[in-house]
């Protein structure tokens, strides 16, 4: 039975990643090299950690992945604090419905823990979720599966009771190695994201309803 929802954050309830390649992009022009975004899509879904600690390696980049991470989060606030955060239409109208429903909710995010606080408090849905779980406080980012198993063991439910939206490839994978059912949501600005691996694909959150959700579930766990 369908108990809960875990939601990624960043390309599923706001629009973040155009800002993030935005911001680590100026950063790695400061070091002297460019940064393709068809090599950057390749860290979508991954901790800021994970993407340093490639690219100090590749490029022997002096700095340290502490310092590396603060200047990450400062460029992405410097957009953010001009611009403004990008919700994806539909996202916080379908938490509410969730909510509304009686659906555990989580969040499980790549992001830092005070990031993922002020986008809720920003779009005015921090309430409606019943655990935040950070990518910097699990060992191992997705696609391994260590951050969905930690958000169904806050919330109280088992992981086959359990929906992940994601809009990556890592997301996507990490979801079905901890035994949930994935909805993918194809979002053009995460890049070209392999979800062939979700139980089902969606390209807009706008009028979904949980009958949706519930037949997906069901297909997805050969339940009538």
């Amino acid at each position: 039975m369908l108990k809960a929802v875990i939601f990624d954050m960043d390309g599923v309830l706001i629009d973040s990643e155009p800002v993030h390649y935005q911001a680590n992009k100026e950063i790695m022009e400061e070091f002297g090299y460019s940064l393709d975004y068809e090599y950057y899509k390749g860290f979508i879904g991954s901790t800021l950690t994970h993407m340093w600690e490639t690219l100090k390696k590749k490029y022997d980049i002096k700095k340290d992945i502490k310092e590396l991470n603060a200047m990450s989060e400062k460029y992405s606030r410097d957009v953010v604090k001009r611009d403004g955060y990008i919700n994806i239409p539909g996202a916080c109208e379908l938490v509410k419905m969730f909510n509304k429903n009686g659906i555990k909710l989580a969040v499980a995010s790549s992001s830092s823990a005070y990031i993922i606080e002020d986008v809720l408090n920003s779009l005015g849905i921090k309430e409606d979720f019943d655990a935040v779980v950070s990518g910097e406080n699990i060992k191992n980012p997705k696609p391994a599966p260590d951050i969905f198993l930690a958000a169904a063991e806050k919330i109280g439910v088992s992981p086959e009771e359990c929906i992940v939206i994601e809009d990556s490839a890592n997301g996507v994978n990490g979801a079905k190695k901890a035994g949930m059912t994935a909805v993918g949501y194809i979002n053009p600005n995460s890049g070209d994201q392999n979800l062939s691996n979700a139980d089902y694909l969606v390209e807009s959150f706008e009028g979904l309803e949980m009958s949706f959700f519930e037949m997906v579930y069901c297909h997805a766990n050969n339940e009538p």
